[in-house]
């Protein structure tokens, strides 16, 4: 990741298993669904408020996207066909992950 590009989302789009980013830098990206809804980067999700990590998605086993926003010009937050939509994906966070950072969401 040499340039600010690599953290700027050219297009993003998903399919019934996958989210698709292409970066402004050319590189294209592909996330598993089921991997970020259970990596949601949330209070709740995150162990929060009394919890633990991955109370709140380790029943999870099978889950659809049914939107997506920007936030400001940083993230993105997913509304989850559970209506689980308080999770914000930055594009940082996303970038690493699909880099191998596999720590980028803990």
């Amino acid at each position: 990741m040499n340039s600010q590009l690599a953290t700027f989302p050219k297009e993003i789009s998903f399919d019934d298993d996958y989210l698709y980013i292409e970066w402004k830098d050319g590189h294209g990206s592909k996330y598993s669904l089921l991997d970020l809804r259970k990596k949601c980067p949330c209070a709740t999700c995150r162990g929060g408020h009394g919890g633990k990590v991955g109370q709140a998605t380790g029943h999870i086993d099978s889950i659809k996207l049914i939107s997506w926003t920007k936030v400001g010009r940083y993230a993105i937050s997913i509304v989850w066909n559970d209506y689980h939509n308080t999770g914000i994906y930055s594009y940082d966070h996303l970038r690493a992950y699909a880099e191998g950072n596999s720590g980028a969401f803990d």
